[in-house]
Formats: structure tokens, C-alpha cells, sequence
């Protein structure tokens, strides 16, 4: 099978490591020569909570898009949400006839592409483990946890029994026939960890210490829930996790409630499990690169005006993070209280 990996950013470097060590032959896409040149030199480096591991066999890699060979049949796109579209634009002439497409990104974006492309050439990918780039061609990964893979329209296909069978060797990995109230639920949980990282600069763990910070990051979800409500998704469990039961009532934020008392445990739970993961936007603004607020937050806002749907914090957290994207502003504890201020005054605490 002629495959190739797009986007070899944290999660990108750990999947092409995973599936070359289980000799899984790959083209990738390094974008920089001296990524090239380092995969030439040493091959893929990962460590972190899985152990070390560098892995060079099965790995083929090429500068550009246009330096890949024709007649793709596997693709992964692994790039930001904000790259996703040239990626694909220029990767379509490598394509052959029957291939298939996975996007392993956060967001929503097959939507947009099932208007350009058979959606059933589209896999869609929910990968929930964390890792944080650490120089070219390597990465922390700084979490466990699972993939979900499905069609965004047809039937399961023979190649999606393959590909299952191999992610499934390097994570948990399961088939959805409804990928996108998979990538739906994912959202949720993007929506707070990438932009809440970006306005205070710390880890996960970190922000999720804070009280009005964890009501901050269940205020957004709430949002989200009530959007994908009215769009009729239904929210699927993410890492065992119940987001529908997470949502947030005015009246459990107003004197003592034990439905709140469980929600705020179980945030100090991710908290203290995901402690060293480090919002993918925060990288992004220390790289001087756009974050992907407009597809993530942003997307909720916009969907929300379409189904007549309020998204306050969302749309706070979206106009502010426009302003660190422009330089206006520097990831901050200050920030952050800007934040749980504002999420005191929506709930009127």
C-alpha cells in the first residue's frame, strides 16, 4: 500500500513513528530540510510516557507535497486545521482513483471538505493522547489515551479493517459509524484546553488547580453541548468521559450542589492525568503561527448564530485570542483572571 503522513507536527511525529516501527512503510512530508535532513541522520525520535524510541526503517522522507508519488492510495493529514485546505488542494494530483483520506485534526473540517470530495474517500480520525513537539521530527508524548476512526459517509471498507488493525497496535483503536458525533465530542474538549492555554501559558494540570478556571473550561463545554444539541448530534463518551453530563445549570453554580461537586472532580481527575499537556495553540504562539481559534471556538460561535444558540465565553475566548495571535497580548495568569471574571459575570456569580 503506497501511503503517506502530512503534518509532522507532536501527534504527526508519534503516528509516524508508531506505524513505522510496525513496519508500516510511510512517505512524510518534512516541509523543513532540516527535519529532512534529521530523519536522514537519526529517523523519528518520541519520548515521554510511552518510553524512548527512535525509528528510522519504513520512513521515507520527502521536502514537499509535490515531492510525494503519484498514485496515493493512504493518506494522513495531520496538519492544523489552518493548513488542512492548501494540504489538501495540492495533494489531490498524487491521489489514485479509490484513495482514502484520513484526518487525524481537531475540529470540524470534514464538513468543508465532504462539499469538495466524495465523503466517502473520507475517514475521519479522533486521536485523544497528548504530545508536544520537541524539535524536528520529535516529540513528548505526554499522554495516553485512544483513536476512533469511521467514514464520513458509506459503508466500512476493507482498507478501514487494515487500518484499524494496525493503529489498533499502537493505540486503543475502534471503528465509528458516526464519526462526526466522535469529532463533535473531541471539540468540546479542544475548545477549552487549546485557548485556555494560549491566554494563561500554563499545562493543563495547572489551569485546571483553579476553581473559576475549571468552571471556566465546563462553561464553554455547556455552550458546546447546547450547540450540538441543536444540531442534533449526539455526544459519544471520549476517554470514558460523559461530556453531556458535564453541562452546567445556573442553579448548580448558585449555592451547594453535588452535581457541581462532580463535575469539579472530575477536572481535578483530567487535571492531575493530562498535567503535562500543553495546548497545541500555545505552541502555535510561541512559534509566531496562528492558532486554530476560528475552527475550534470559532466554529461553535458560528454554529451557534446558525441554530439561534447562545456563545458568550466562547465568543470571549475567541475575540481575545485574535488579540495574542496579533502580539496584543501575552499568555498570562492575568489573562486567565480576565477569563474566570468574565465567566463569573455570564453566570452571575
Amino acid at each position: 500500500m503506497k501511503a503517506a503522513l502530512v503534518g509532522l507536527g507532536a501527534i504527526g511525529t508519534v503516528i509516524v513513528a508508531d506505524l513505522a516501527q510496525n513496519d508500516f512503510p510511510l512517505y512524510v512530508v518534512c516541509k523543513h530540510q532540516e527535519t529532512l535532513d534529521m530523519i536522514e541522520k537519526r529517523g523519528v525520535k518520541v519520548t515521554g510516557i510511552s518510553g524512548e524510541y527512535i525509528v528510522k526503517e519504513n520512513i521515507t522522507p520527502v521536502l514537499t507535497i509535490e515531492d510525494l508519488p503519484k498514485d496515493l492510495e493512504l493518506v494522513f493529514i495531520v496538519t492544523k486545521l489552518t493548513d488542512i485546505q492548501d494540504a489538501y488542494d495540492r495533494i489531490k494530483p498524487k491521489l489514485r482513483k479509490d484513495y482514502t483520506l484520513v484526518t487525524m485534526t481537531n475540529g470540524m473540517y470534514e464538513e468543508k471538505l465532504a462539499e469538495q470530495i466524495d465523503g466517502k474517500n473520507l475517514l475521519g480520525c479522533v486521536v485523544s493522547f497528548g504530545a508536544t513537539r520537541n524539535g524536528p521530527a520529535e516529540a513528548i508524548k505526554t499522554s495516553l489515551g485512544e483513536m476512533v476512526i469511521g467514514r464520513k459517509t458509506g459503508p466500512k471498507q476493507e482498507i478501514d479493517n487494515k487500518l484499524l488493525e494496525l493503529l489498533s497496535k499502537t493505540v486503543p483503536t475502534t471503528y465509528s459509524d458516526n464519526i462526526t458525533n466522535e469529532k463533535f465530542t473531541k471539540l468540546l474538549i479542544n475548545v477549552s484546553v487549546a485557548s485556555f492555554g494560549v491566554i494563561s501559558g500554563m499545562t493543563l494540570g495547572k489551569m485546571l488547580e483553579r476553581k473559576y478556571t475549571r468552571i471556566a473550561f465546563l462553561t464553554v463545554m455547556t455552550e458546546g453541548v447546547a450547540v450540538g444539541n441543536a444540531k442534533g448530534i449526539q455526544l459519544q463518551r471520549l476517554n470514558n468521559l460523559n461530556l453531556q453530563s458535564l453541562a452546567l445549570t445556573k442553579k448548580e453554580l448558585h449555592g451547594f450542589s453535588l452535581k457541581h461537586l462532580y463535575k469539579q472532580i472530575i477536572l481535578k481527575f483530567i487535571g492531575k492525568k493530562y498535567k503535562n499537556l500543553k495546548s497545541s495553540s500555545l505552541q502555535s504562539i510561541e512559534s509566531g503561527k496562528r492558532t486554530e481559534i476560528d475552527y475550534l471556538n470559532g466554529y461553535l460561535v458560528e454554529q451557534g448564530k446558525k441554530y439561534k444558540v447562545s456563545t458568550p465565553l466562547n465568543t470571549y475566548v475567541q475575540n481575545e485570542v485574535h488579540k495574542f495571535e496579533a502580539g496584543k497580548k501575552k499568555p498570562s495568569l492575568k489573562e486567565l483572571e480576565k477569563l474566570e471574571q468574565k465567566t463569573k459575570e455570564i453566570w452571575g456569580i
